[in-house]
This record gives structure tokens, sequence and C-alpha cells, in this order.
């Protein structure tokens, strides 16, 4: 069968793999950002200078990636990836990840997919965030972390604000055994608020990690930006 783009369905060539080039320039591609939580700014920091939401509540992150706005068509996507099992989106989604890798710290040596709740991924069928970390753990070849694990199955994050957010994943992650790993990039698929990641770093570093960075395929950005 011929490839073909996962936004149009157009064949697509060897040289446009996943994504046709018209809907390669129309996505809603993040252009300046702050690199320590990935928020779309209007205007490019100067290197090592964070953003105002930054600023006000330290992140916890040593770099976050993400290179799309969570935008149409991009969020449709990801809602038809991740709840309805539209599992050809991955390929072209792990391409955007691998693209954004390349600005990643040299000094990542594991990995670690965000959790899921055992009964979530039973009825899902699958770890949204896994699925897109295998191709980026290859080009990385670092060890995928697995014994992170989800002990509370939280409602769904969609339509919570921070407070909220937070509230639902207070104490939902835990760290079976040990971790060697001195820097842990957290992979995603979306960052809304970044809480998840933010709880994930805080059990990272109980757990002795020095350093976590998060790469997604995009986020969630103020209105206007």
């Amino acid at each position: 069968m011929p490839r073909r783009c996962v936004f149009c369905g157009v064949i697509a060539s060897d040289d446009e793999r996943f994504v046709c080039v018209e809907c390669n320039t129309d996505l809603p591609w993040i252009g300046n950002c702050c690199e320590f939580c990935a928020m779309p700014v209007v205007s490019a920091l100067p290197a090592g200078v964070p953003c105002a939401d930054c600023q006000r509540d330290a992140s916890p992150f040593t770099v976050t990636r993400a290179p799309l706005h969570y935008s149409f068509p991009v969020d449709a996507a990801i809602k038809a990836f991740k709840f309805h099992r539209k599992l050809h989106y991955q390929p072209a989604f792990s391409d955007f990840l691998l693209r954004a890798s390349a600005r990643l710290p040299a000094d990542i040596d594991a990995i670690l997919p965000v959790p899921l709740h055992r009964w979530r991924r039973m009825r899902r069928g699958f770890n949204q965030a896994a699925e897109l970390a295998g191709p980026v753990q290859k080009r990385l070849q670092v060890p995928l972390l697995d014994n992170v694990v989800r002990t509370i199955p939280t409602p769904y994050q969609s339509g919570l604000d921070a407070v909220e957010r937070r509230r639902n994943l207070t104490s939902a992650f835990r760290v079976r055994g040990s971790i060697t790993a001195s820097h842990v990039l957290i992979i995603d698929d979306v960052i809304t608020t970044g809480e998840t990641c933010r709880q994930l770093a805080a059990v990272l570093f109980d757990n002795g990690v020095a350093k976590v960075s998060v790469l997604a395929v995009a986020r969630a950005s103020k209105r206007g930006m």
C-alpha cells in the first residue's frame, strides 16, 4: 500500500515521509517559546532567560521541547490517536519528536514515557506516550525506565484547571526499586498545564535523579500566542 499523509490522505513521496508538503507547511508549528516550559512567546527570549510564567513559578525542567501548538488539526489528531486507537498517527508524531530531539541536552541518559494506570492501559489497549517514545529511544540509544508507575487511576485531566490537575495527580506516581539515571527525558503527547510532568519530576528528584527534561508533540498555549 502506498504511504499516505496522515492528515489529508494524499499519497506521500519518500521524501515527505508521513506528512505531505502542503500539510507540513500548514501545521501550527511553534516559533518562539520558553526553553524551560515550551510556552509560545511573542518574541524570542535570550538563551537561559525564562518566560514570565517560569519567573513567577520556576520550572523544574532543564529544557522542554514541543514542536507544535495544540490546535487544529494537531489537537484532533492527538485525540483520535489516544482515545480512538487511530495508530496511523504514531509514526508522524514520533517523527515530529525526532526532529525536536536534535535540540535536547546531550547528557540525557534515560527516557520515561508518562505512565498510565494499568486499568486505563487495559481499556485503551496501549500507552500513547510509550508508542511515541520508541523511535526517540532508538535515536538517543538510552534505556527506557519501566519502574515508574501510576498507582492511582486518576480521572482524565481534560477540562481541569491547574489547581484541579495538581490535586488530581497528588501521589499518583511512585518508583519501584531504584533509578540510576541522572538526566531523565519525560515523553508525552501534549503539555497542557505541565502538571503531570511536574509531578513525575518531583518523584524522580526524590529518587536521586539530578535533572529532568520534557519532550512532547504539542503544547497548549495561551490565547493569542
